[in-house]
């Protein structure tokens, strides 16, 4: 099977699409398909090159309209290259074209990650285009149910929606015997108090600024890993509460590290308010774990991820009360505590591993490609 992805860009490049891409890319290569990877390069010159067995090609590109790569040699590449099929992550507004304009007849599977929320203005002009690859597309697929029943663009193409859920690998995050000390020497910076853990970009939607008021009255430690714009307002409110000596902000750390400051916490909170959180991936890392999660009840995948009172708490986004409140719900009842985080673990593993995705969307394909064939 000859697959052509269509991406936005692809490692070295940091994201969570990305790291997705990647996957998605070299699964398929160890299931023996020829994958080629079209994304944008960072300059205005096409380069091709092998990685681990994937053919990626980083086509010119011109600057960005609406984060989207001026790029026309991606609709080029998208034409010329022979495929069996096509999968397509959106929103992507140079990919959705390239499906428009150079696929011909082949099948387009479309991995529907997030609704465009902020650019409204930008919509007026990508939504039509939108509509027409979903029209075509043979599969669209989600990461969760929730993101079809709070889409307004999915509900026409029913019949076609599958759910798979996003898969990462869980390998990195078993603790063993190499890592117990530098978990137990982490720990240890807390001098003796619980520590409620929190991972993502210092930016309005992560809604940290919540988090960091719920704590205001409980005798915790709170460890911020991340970095944004929003670093310096962050740290002025700790200290404007008076916890900045038992708030810790971890900036950015590598994989390694975030693996043993996971195993340290007590409690894992992901206190998005939006649904621009889509799924919240680090909440999966956070049950790799063995970690109890408290996140938000947004319209989108999150809720999805962590069930209530199985995995962890659901709160009302943006509502420092009711954060506090499930903290010392979890924080005073331990066997509740481990329940969940064994309960997560499990999930974790049945649910959002790296290859129980990939053979999921891989039997998608090889059903497409069957269909195809029987034509």
């Amino acid at each position: 099977m000859n697959i052509l992805e269509l991406g936005k860009f692809y490692t070295p490049h940091h994201g969570g699409i990305e790291t997705l891409l990647r996957s998605w890319c070299e699964g398929f290569t160890e299931k023996g398909a020829r994958v080629d990877c079209v994304v944008a390069n960072d300059g205005p010159r096409t380069r091709s090159e092998i990685r681990s067995g994937v053919f990626v090609h980083r086509c010119a590109s011109y600057g960005t309209v609406f984060s989207t790569s001026i790029s026309p040699r991606y609709l080029l590449m998208a034409r010329n290259i022979p495929s069996t099929l096509c999968h397509l992550h959106a929103p992507n507004p140079l990919a959705d074209l390239a499906a428009a304009l150079c696929l011909g007849r082949r099948k387009l599977v479309i991995s529907y990650h997030s609704d465009i929320i902020r650019q409204a203005r930008a919509l007026r002009c990508y939504g039509p285009l939108l509509r027409h690859v979903l029209s075509r597309a043979s599969r669209i697929i989600v990461a969760t149910p929730k993101h079809f029943e709070y889409s307004p663009w999915l509900a026409e193409h029913e019949s076609r929606v599958r759910c798979i859920p996003f898969g990462i690998d869980l390998r990195r995050f078993e603790a063993n015997v190499r890592d117990e000390g530098t978990i137990s020497k982490i720990r240890g910076l807390a001098q003796g108090r619980k520590i409620i853990l929190t991972v993502g970009r210092l930016v309005g939607y992560k809604g940290q600024r919540f988090l960091i008021e719920a704590c205001r009255n409980l005798d915790v430690e709170l460890w911020i890993v991340g970095s944004g714009p929003l670093d310096s307002e962050l740290r002025c409110l700790a200290h404007e509460l008076g916890i900045e000596g038992r708030t810790r902000f971890w900036g950015s750390i590598d994989d390694a590290l975030l693996a043993s400051v996971l195993h340290a916490c007590d409690v894992f909170v992901l206190p998005s308010i939006t649904a621009n959180e889509a799924f919240g991936l680090v909440q999966v890392e956070a049950m790799a774990c063995q970690k109890p999660v408290i996140s938000c009840d947004l319209k989108s995948g999150v809720p999805f991820v962590n069930r209530h009172g199985h995995t962890g708490l659901i709160v009302p986004p943006g509502d420092p009360a009711a954060l506090a409140h499930a903290l010392k719900e979890v924080l005073s009842n331990q066997p509740m505590a481990l329940q969940m985080g064994v309960s997560g673990k499990e999930r974790a593993h049945a649910e959002f591993a790296l290859q129980v995705m990939i053979d999921r969307y891989w039997q998608c394909f090889t059903d497409l490609a069957r269909e195809n064939s029987s034509a």
